[in-house]
């Protein structure tokens, strides 16, 4: 689905941004501050930053003392992780425009990106004293005290930002999931139930207690909630995702089907959705059926490298090996950082009792420092198959594993090693060379 990149900005934006966009072609090509903030705030919220960027060059050049083309270049510094230079900016400007809460906004948003929360925090409440979109700097706020893990102050401001627009989906959401996290989903339930008793059409709200009954595991309630998000705006597409999750936490994966197929209509990334329908028809056991949806995710999205390595897994589970080899390849030529497309491979290659090229799979991606034992196990097994001891020495000697922690991670992998009385001798007995041949 193509979507409007103007859906939700008034028609002057829409103008003022193609008229901009036309600009040396016969569209017209002056634009006075007022004109181009604009334009370049549409950028910064659509994060286009290379056209915003374009847009500030231009304002530079055409009002190179204004403080607010200058604002925007910090904006678009601190996207860019360029966070000192941006900084720099601000600091200027909070010297010349002290009163200015549009740059104590922005440097609370910068300080935030670094992690330093309570400079962050500060800058915020000197923002809040205009009394301008509260409900989003307090949402700020809320975000900080998360991040330095006081709980109570950031479920605090989230409430703080309801109270002041209680349709603030941001703060909702935070809040849902922070009342369950501290301890507090029974109370936060409280909250939400009144919220809506006082506005039944708030779908945020109701999306909020469904989110918060889903956490605490009560999905009849959850499902309940998502439906009447969806009786307010059959649109929503999260919503969907949420109704489907319940019906799966409730065992009824056919009707998570169903949502996820009526979600299909409201999203932008199809692909995605078509890639869940297909896990819930694998984990069902209709292989077919699941093979048909990941192949539609990949024709809306080729290089989605987790459909590939899911289709690999089916066509392995139906008998056809190098077909499954194949897909595999595939999602690693497109993720070659990842972990799942050479696991897979290589489990491949095990199944088949290709011992030899699944450890030379394996040693070809090992990266003890990602602290995952996930490589180092298959590899154990592998040495144990072909008989390599001295290998399995050098290997345990150089990289110092606990030797329990793989034999446990080996039965876990592998559970019909459990009464292989060998492998206990090959891995934790005192004579590790036993059954070297």
């Amino acid at each position: 689905m193509k979507m409007d990149r103007f859906k939700d900005y008034d028609p002057g934006v829409r103008d003022l941004v193609l008229r901009f966009e036309k600009r040396g072609m016969g569209g017209g090509s002056f634009f006075d501050v007022d004109e181009l903030e604009v334009i370049m705030d549409y950028y910064l919220e659509v994060s286009d930053d290379e056209a915003l960027e374009t847009a500030v060059n231009y304002g530079e050049r055409l009002f190179p003392g204004s403080g607010e083309v200058r604002l925007r270049r910090a904006h678009l510094l601190s996207i860019r992780g360029q966070y000192d230079e941006a900084l720099r900016i601000l600091k200027t400007l909070e010297q010349t425009e002290p009163d200015n809460t549009d740059v104590c906004y922005a440097m609370g948003a910068v300080y935030g990106m670094m992690g330093r929360s309570q400079e962050a925090i500060a800058c915020y409440q000197r923002a809040a004293s205009d009394g301008y979109e509260l409900d989003m700097v307090y949402g700020n706020i809320g975000d900080e005290y998360y991040n330095l893990g006081q709980l109570d102050r950031a479920a605090e401001y989230y409430r703080r930002a309801v109270s002041v627009n209680p349709e603030e989906s941001r703060s909702l959401y935070n809040l849902a999931c922070t009342e369950f996290e501290r301890g507090n989903g029974e109370a936060g339930v409280e909250f939400f139930n009144r919220l809506v008793e006082d506005r039944p059409y708030n779908k945020w709200a109701w999306f909020g207690l469904g989110l918060l009954y889903g956490k605490m595991g009560l999905y009849e309630r959850g499902a309940d909630a998502y439906e009447y998000v969806l009786a307010i705006d059959n649109t929503l597409f999260d919503a969907y995702l949420g109704l489907a999750d319940s019906y799966i936490d409730m065992g009824d994966k056919s009707r998570a089907v169903r949502t996820l197929r009526d979600a299909l209509n409201y999203t932008d990334d199809p692909a995605y959705v078509l890639f869940c329908i297909g896990c819930l028809y694998k984990e069902s056991g209709n292989l077919h059926t699941a093979t048909v949806y990941f192949r539609d995710a990949l024709k809306d999205d080729p290089a989605y490298a987790a459909a590939w390595c899911e289709l690999g897994l089916c066509s392995q589970k139906m008998g056809y090996s190098d077909e499954a080899a194949g897909y595999f390849r595939r999602a690693i030529d497109l993720d070659p950082e990842g972990n799942t497309g050479w696991l897979c491979l290589a489990d491949l290659y095990i199944a088949n009792e290709r011992w030899a090229e699944a450890l030379q799979l394996l040693e070809t991606n090992f990266h003890p420092i990602d602290g995952s034992i996930t490589f180092a196990v298959r590899m154990c097994y592998c040495y144990y198959r072909l008989h390599r001891a001295d290998k399995l020495q050098a290997f345990l000697a150089m990289w110092q594993y606990d030797r329990q922690a793989l034999y446990f991670g080996l039965l876990a992998t592998f559970p019909q090693l459990a009464d292989d009385a060998d492998l206990a001798l090959f891995l934790l007995g005192h004579d590790i060379n036993a059954t070297d041949k």
